[in-house]
């Protein structure tokens, strides 16, 4: 049996359609969504009917604590073989889903899977995560730059302006999928499998310090550190919308930004301290 784990965070419509997806798949699930605080009565009590289990936090907990309230429920109520975390605004778009998990485990014996990840934004498998310290340190200092600039909406304006020079002549690389399947590679959190070889390694799936972004580079750390297997199959296919939450939360984009630039500032400097634990 797989469980798969929703994080629901205001987009309701976002959240049905994700579970609709999973009830197309083929095979023995459950369905659990846990709300970070932003649910109200009426909508809590419909969505309650569309899924096993709904939990309702009492506050926001971010990605990595709420996912994981998630994954414990999933591992102390149902015992799954799988567990796959994904966040509300992916689709799953092959009903043969769970065979291929099981495929893949079959020949592989993973502790965490990923797939192919198609969107119209960054998202992509393998995860570009950070490999040593010195890069890590080198990103710190760039954004704490980037905090001072989105502090300010001329210094802001003036950083549009300049981008949009610079991509006029030379347009950004964009993150794509790896073409063929790779092992021991970090992956993307949108969706994301876990063993139960791996569930029963751990009390917590995801390192819990973090609010919001990296929770990639904290598992790839742990995935060096503890000589997990991972595997990346691009034959597996799933449909992320990314960041339709903070687009609806921030009509600003100067605050959106400076937003996700905090956030990644504070789950960095915590990302350092657990690199020097290894």
């Amino acid at each position: 049996m797989v469980a798969f784990v929703i994080l629901h965070y205001y987009n309701l419509d976002d959240t049905i359609h994700s579970i609709e997806s999973i009830k197309k798949i083929k095979g023995s699930k459950k369905i659990i969504v846990v709300d970070n605080h932003s649910l109200k009565a009426g909508a809590a009590a419909m969505l309650q009917q569309q899924v096993d289990d709904l939990i309702l936090l009492k506050e926001n907990l971010g990605f990595a604590k709420a996912n994981n309230k998630g994954i414990q429920l999933a591992k102390s109520k149902y015992d799954p073989k799988y567990i796959v975390v994904l966040n509300n605004d992916v689709l799953i778009t092959q009903n043969d889903f769970i065979t291929r998990i099981k495929e893949n485990d079959k020949k592989y014996h993973f502790d965490m899977l990923g797939g192919k990840i198609i969107t119209e934004g960054d998202s992509c498998n393998p995860f570009p995560a950070y490999e040593n310290e010195e890069r890590v340190l080198k990103e710190i200092e760039y954004l704490k730059k980037l905090i001072a600039i989105y502090k300010s909406a001329f210094l802001t304006c003036l950083l549009k302006v300049y981008l949009t020079l610079k991509h006029k002549l030379k347009q950004p690389i964009k993150p794509t999928n790896g073409k063929r399947l790779q092992k021991n590679v970090a992956l993307h959190g949108c969706c994301l499998v876990f063993s139960k070889k791996y569930l029963e390694k751990y009390e917590d799936a995801f390192y819990d310090g973090t609010f919001l972004f990296h929770e990639e580079d904290f598992l790839y750390v742990r995935i060096k550190r503890d000589h997990l297997k991972t595997i990346y199959d691009p034959k597996m296919e799933v449909y992320h919308k990314e960041s339709v939450s903070l687009k609806k939360l921030y009509k600003d984009e100067r605050l959106k930004n400076l937003f996700k630039v905090e956030e990644r500032l504070k789950s960095l400097e915590l990302l350092i301290n657990y690199m020097k634990e290894v």
